[in-house]
Parts: structure tokens; sequence; C-alpha cells
């Protein structure tokens, strides 16, 4: 039931975790506060519910052609994408194959993600019923991924290394400077062959620590379809350090825009890819601009043609 209303019930699991309640003394902040002390969510209380993806056809067709493809998904011409989160994970399946994306099931247990980590008991579920739930919403996200794709969208989960939606954008590490630039530089690399998403390293005062090795990196290892944005978890959302839950971001406007982020630099000269130009030195020319990296000094440079 509602905790402001003990007469809003519903029959229906759900928890309360990361959803707008009604601030209390115990919990003065919670994930969005409802105003006037009520939270309206419609007929059912506030909260975090869940779909049977075992009911098959019926509900994949709703998810697919309504809720995702739909007037209000990605049917609308302003949508180009979803920002599709979360999973389901099973100890049988990764028993089964460890080397399976989300394995072992820490987020928190297996079950679903992100949802309160009771969730199997107080839902009556066994292992070998968490495992068929797990199977049916790959099934659906299977069918999501091809529709979204079909309207011309995009969604999270289909960038290289993202398939649970792991929030982890490829940054750039000064130890590793010159085996990923190596890796990067190659015709046949998974930096060439699929769409990445980067990452801009954003330090404990929302400062970019280390902008231009960034998009020097950006510029040298992308490929046809890559993407650049802040942070190390969740893309800094755009605030780092994360802020608790209910708790306010270090920086009322976020981390600063470079201007150097809406520069043309053109496209690579000749298609070209980066190269090792000298040891632990790569470069790439683009048709606006000279990138390098001097990976020996952890320095980058772009200068405009």
């Amino acid at each position: 039931c509602a905790q402001e209303n003990a007469t809003k019930c519903s029959i229906f699991y759900h928890d309360q975790e990361q959803t707008p309640e009604v601030p209390t003394k115990q919990n003065p902040h919670p994930d969005g506060s409802c105003t006037d002390g009520v939270c309206d969510c419609g007929l059912h209380p506030c909260g975090e519910y869940l779909f049977d993806h075992r009911n098959g056809t019926m509900l994949r067709e709703w998810i697919v052609k309504e809720h995702i493809v739909g007037a209000s998904g990605v049917g609308d011409a302003a949508i180009s994408g979803l920002f599709i989160d979360d999973y389901w994970c099973s100890n049988l399946l990764c028993k089964q194959n460890p080397k399976i994306a989300g394995c072992p099931c820490r987020d928190p247990v297996q079950g679903p993600t992100e949802v309160d980590k009771f969730s199997q008991k107080d839902m009556g579920l066994s292992d070998q019923d968490i495992a068929d739930l797990t199977k049916a919403w790959n099934e659906t996200m299977g069918l999501v991924q091809k529709a979204i794709l079909a309207k011309g969208g995009y969604t999270w989960s289909l960038f290289y290394g993202q398939q649970n939606a792991n929030a982890s954008p490829f940054l750039l590490k000064k130890d590793q400077c010159k085996a990923q630039l190596k890796s990067a530089c190659q015709h046949d690399s998974s930096w060439q062959k699929h769409s990445m998403l980067f990452g801009v390293s954003v330090n404990a005062s929302s400062q970019l620590s280390q902008f231009n090795e960034d998009l020097s990196f950006f510029l040298l290892a992308r490929g046809n379809y890559s993407w650049l944005g802040w942070g190390v978890w969740g893309m800094t959302w755009p605030f780092n350090a994360e802020p608790a839950h209910g708790e306010l971001p270090p920086l009322p406007h976020g981390v600063p825009r470079p201007s150097e982020l809406d520069l043309d630099y053109g496209i690579p000269d000749g298609g070209m890819l980066c190269e090792e130009s000298k040891p632990g030195v790569f470069t790439r020319k683009w048709t606006k601009a000279l990138v390098s990296l001097d990976c020996n000094e952890f320095k980058g440079t772009i200068e405009m043609r």
C-alpha cells in the first residue's frame, strides 16, 4: 500500500526503490518528492512494477508496437533513440554459462536488476522461474531492438560492450594509451567494426581532467559510428560524483561544455585510420584538422587545418 494512504493498495508486485515518495522524517529526501503529501501515480501506488515476459505474444506486441515504436516512442519524429536500462539475471543460466552478459547476478541479486533484493521471495518465484523470466525478457528485448532499428532509431544496449546497459563508456587511460590506440588503428578492430560509446573523464569536482587527451583519443580511435559523452558511469548524469539518491548534484548546471565539441573537424582524410607515426605517438589526418596523441607524454594536440 502507499505509505501516505493505507487504503491505496495493489495486488501487483512493486517496490518503492528509486520512485517518488512523500518525504518523511525518516526519509526526508526520497527519489522524487511528491507535493502536498500525496503521490499520484494513478490507480495504484507509486512504485517499480514488473512485466511477466512469459506472457508471450500479447505482452510483446503491446511493448513493441505501442510502447516502443508507437506515437509516444520512436514512432514520433522527434525521438531517434531510447534509453532502456536494466535486465533480468538468473543464477541457473549464469552457472550454465558464466560468460553471459551481466553474470554473476549482483545487482543486487538474481532476478530483475535494481529492484528490491527480496523480490524473488516476495513474488514466490523459484530459481527456474527466474531463469524462464530471464530468457523471456531477452526474447522481448531482441524484438524491441529489431523494431527500433527498423524505425531508423537506436538504443543504448546496441553499443559495443553495453549489452545490459552497463553505463560504462570506453575511457582513455594513461597506462593503457598505447595499447588502446594500437588496437584502434587496425581495420579489423572492434573500435572500427562496432558502434562505440566513448567517455570524457571527469574528476570529483566536476572538472574535465584530461579533455584534450580524451577528445584527441576520440578523433583518433573512432570508427564510422561513435559517440562521445561525459563520465565513468552513467555518462555522469551529467554530474560527477553521482549524488546519492535524493541529494542534489555538486554543480547546478552540470559539467561545463567545452567549445571544442562544437567545432567541425571534417571527416577522416581519405578514410584513413590513425597510425603510430613514431613510437608511442599516434596521428590521424582529418579534412579540417590534424590530430595527435603522444602516449609517452600523455598529451593530445588538435591543429585545425
